[in-house]
């Protein structure tokens, strides 16, 4: 097969995809936007892959994705969807997959598969029209309802026109159904980590050396940081920290919340808490090594729309996971069952700084949790497995 992968993000997880489908002597392309600093990128350096039938490509764009402006996101998103378009023009693919794609691009690749007569698999990684109105709401209060509205039709138009769905959750699969999508084109297929790029590394490694974290307790938040993703709890976390002898916030991170922490860190100490830019990918298993608790967050009114993929890659690191999200998450679900980690609520900063003080208190829990991540990945991350799921999607669509 001919298979066009779109990735708007460039996700170390849906490169290893393609790399594997690939191998298997599909011939692939893997697209994705280059300029989108706000999320982590993974391996996307080899450029053509072992078997010679992979083709990374990262998309740039004249123009940036403004989080101010509206109507110049929008114009973005639609520039962006050319682009695809005319990669899947050339590329004439046997099917398209299609994951965190805003969804005025998503209408225009959808529109250039049916002209290439492929099939379009919407790979549903978030619901992007509550998405839009989470964060229309904060913008234009009741505004946001018109667009929220527009956008919601779009989404379930795009779902129902697609040969297949993959949804990341049952919860997502349930919401597929209720908006008309035929069950039995809709398909579960949870999202994974890399589970030979991210590997359990010591503490004491040349990173944390580096940075000055071989010593220290260490709390860590490595992702995108957009405001769904409750900033000011770090702050508060941090905060707490200063009573605390010989411990220390990280926060590795791009987005909107990122530039919200930065802005308001001086309320903090130097040493206490520190901000740095997403570090090289081939550095991540050094990284997360680093800490001896990973933070995860996601804002209540953002659980039905979103699972934060970052406490997957955390798992194959082998450390403690403290997720603060709403408890019907998926996320959430996913670290009770695995027994990694502390579950809480977003809702209170005390939750947070009396989770992560227990945590410190306790070592023999810690290794615990710490153990129960990594075999979990390993249980669950067998990139062939993954693959012939995705197969059976592509092929029976």
């Amino acid at each position: 097969m001919r298979i066009l992968v779109n990735e708007f993000c460039g996700h170390a997880f849906q490169i290893e995809l393609s790399r594997e489908l690939a191998r298997r002597g599909h011939q692939v392309l893997h697209v994705f936007y280059a300029d989108n600093l706000s999320t982590p990128k993974g391996d996307i350096e080899s450029g053509q892959g072992e078997s010679g039938n992979l083709a990374i490509e990262g998309l740039h764009l004249p123009m940036v994705f403004s989080k101010h402006s509206i109507r110049t996101r929008r114009k973005a998103d639609i520039a962006y969807g050319k682009a695809v378009a005319e990669k899947a023009a050339a590329f004439r693919p046997d099917v398209v997959v299609s994951a965190n794609m805003p969804l005025d691009a998503q209408n225009i690749l959808q529109q250039e598969a049916r002209r290439q007569n492929a099939k379009f698999v919407f790979w549903l990684q978030d619901v992007y029209s509550f998405a839009i109105r989470f964060v229309l709401r904060k913008k234009l209060g009741p505004l946001s309802g018109i667009a929220g509205a527009y956008y919601e039709r779009l989404e379930k138009r795009l779902l129902r026109d697609s040969e297949a769905v993959v949804c990341i959750s049952p919860g997502f699969a349930r919401l597929a159904a209720e908006w008309g999508v035929d069950p039995s084109r809709v398909f579960v297929i949870e999202n994974w980590a890399p589970l030979y790029e991210v590997l359990p590394a010591a503490k004491d490694n040349a990173w944390s050396r580096e940075h000055g974290m071989a010593e220290k307790f260490c709390f860590m938040y490595s992702g995108t940081l957009g405001m769904k993703h409750r900033p000011e709890l770090l702050l508060e976390l941090a905060r707490s920290l200063e009573t605390v002898d010989n411990a220390r916030l990280v926060v590795i991170a791009g987005g909107a919340g990122a530039e919200w922490l930065q802005a308001n860190a001086q309320a903090v100490r130097k040493d206490v808490l520190t901000l740095l830019p997403f570090q090289p990918y081939h550095r991540l298993s050094e990284v997360l090594g680093a800490s001896d608790v990973l933070i995860a967050l996601l804002d209540s009114d953002a659980g039905a729309f979103a699972v934060p993929s970052k406490i997957l890659t955390y798992l194959c690191a082998g450390r403690t996971l403290l997720l603060a999200a709403p408890p019907e998450n998926h996320a959430a679900v996913v670290v009770e069952q695995a027994d990694a980690g502390v579950v809480i609520s977003p809702d209170g900063a005390s939750e947070i700084v009396n989770a992560a003080r227990s945590l410190m208190e306790n070592n023999e829990l810690r290794a615990r949790y710490a153990a129960n991540a990594r075999a979990y990945a390993e249980r669950s991350f067998n990139i062939a497995h993954i693959a012939d799921r995705f197969l059976e999607v592509l092929s029976t669509s």
